[in-house]
């Protein structure tokens, strides 16, 4: 069967009308696109945009785009082009693909589709690098034609397909693609394979991507044979998705517990820890005392123990020392945390943040908002002074939530934390 013939069968798996294409212009995406294209060629409603991330590293960078400007419209597919800064001192690799995922989330449409290029040379790469960093079934499992990443629906309908298939298509098709210098730098891992080990075993074995890839299927299929047998006790721990109870999770053996744990982090789709990172989760968070208020980082996310239960958050900044004067309205606050909005009336002031309000009377004193406060309120008008960390515990809000909840001041006094009390 021809490369399209065989492209065609995989759409068939499905439904979807509407896809974004993951477009860099190289031969992989040069040769999905020119297939895609083909595929629309009789079928109207079909919808294909596409998308091309300016990184920023290569001197050639710019040339790319106007590249992939004069593909599409020589296929008739309108392009996004994301310009992106990457984090060079966290890996180039890792920070430039979180780097490309974001620009991708920040276009994707809900009815789209992301349809990215990797082949089956990728994937023998893909379980290499799990297998070189001891990754268990869930990470071997490598990639699947279909999958769900960062929220986003993802589809690699040239999975299968090895990459000399792909360039006899593109030479075929007379179509021209880019050639990025860094595959050639070998310091990069999955170029290091790429170019000095994987050949050699190809070499060796002829149908050794085949025989990796059935591998990886063999892994995935037992990963997800673990998650069915073990969905109605991870139910009992995990009833919110970034939320995992503890109750007599002591009491299971360590593989029982660290097969719980990955499935928590699958649920939520975040990096898949190592087992060394697993064991000291558990030993530094999951056995802490309660009341030690534990956390553990892992890449830009943490997870956090507050009483009985484990929590997964971002890195949330530290916003001790911040302090904003409400002149206007709205306030954007810092760090993610959206506006805080000023109704000014007659009687009182109300104050809307998120889902939460607050009602004070007017003043006309200096409105201040922080985010730390430490001694005694009264947040009841029939109870004593009592220390706000007494107030937090007793309304259940977790020590890092407490410090992300806007604080109004009157001047120097504290009169609400909004949404949860007013201060007396």
């Amino acid at each position: 069967m021809d490369l399209f013939s065989a492209f065609e069968q995989q759409l068939k798996q499905t439904t979807a009308q509407h896809y974004l294409i993951a477009l860099s212009g190289g031969l992989d995406s040069t040769a999905l696109l020119a297939l895609f294209a083909k595929h629309r060629e009789n079928r109207p409603h079909f919808n294909l945009r596409a998308i091309h991330i300016h990184h920023g590293l290569s001197p050639n960078a710019d040339s790319w785009v106007k590249h992939c400007q004069s593909l599409c419209e020589q296929f008739h597919i309108p392009l996004v082009v994301e310009y992106v800064q990457v984090d060079k001192t966290k890996g180039i690799e890792a920070s430039a693909r979180e780097a490309r995922y974001q620009a991708i989330q920040r276009h994707i449409q809900a009815n789209e589709v992301l349809a990215t290029a990797h082949h089956l040379n990728d994937q023998t790469e893909t379980f290499f690098l799990s297998l070189k960093r001891g990754s268990g079934l869930q990470g071997l499992g490598a990639m699947q034609n279909q999958s769900e990443l960062f929220g986003m629906k993802i589809f690699r309908p040239l999975l299968s397909f090895p990459r000399e298939q792909l360039e006899r298509y593109a030479r075929t098709e007379n179509l021209a693609w880019i050639h990025d210098e860094s595959n050639e730098d070998n310091h990069y891992e999955r170029n290091f394979l790429r170019n000095e080990i994987l050949p050699k075993l190809r070499e060796r074995w002829t149908h050794f991507d085949r025989t990796v890839q059935r591998t990886a299927q063999h892994c995935f299929e037992q990963q997800q044979l673990i998650n069915e047998l073990l969905q109605e006790t991870f139910l009992e721990h995990c009833k919110v998705p970034t939320e995992f109870q503890l109750h007599h999770f002591n009491q299971y053996s360590s593989p029982k517990q660290t097969a719980l744990l990955r499935m928590w982090f699958s649920l939520n789709q975040w990096e898949m820890p190592s087992k060394r990172q697993l064991e000291q989760l558990i030993s530094d968070v999951v056995l802490a005392k309660e009341g030690a208020n534990p956390q553990f980082h892992l890449g830009k996310q943490v997870v956090r123990r507050y009483q009985s239960g484990l929590y997964l958050t971002p890195d949330f900044a530290d916003l001790i020392d911040i302090q904003l004067e409400m002149r206007d309205t709205p306030l954007l606050l810092p760090d993610n945390l959206g506006k805080l909005y000023l109704h000014r009336t007659d009687q009182s002031f109300i104050f809307s943040w998120q889902q939460h309000t607050a009602t004070l009377p007017p003043t006309d004193l200096p409105i201040q908002i922080r985010f730390t406060y430490s001694g005694k309120i009264k947040y009841h008008p029939k109870r004593p002074r009592e220390d706000i960390k007494k107030v937090w515990q007793e309304l259940g809000v977790p020590p890092w939530q407490r410090r992300r909840i806007p604080l109004i001041f009157y001047g120097d006094q504290l009169k609400s934390a909004v949404g949860f009390f007013n201060v007396f």
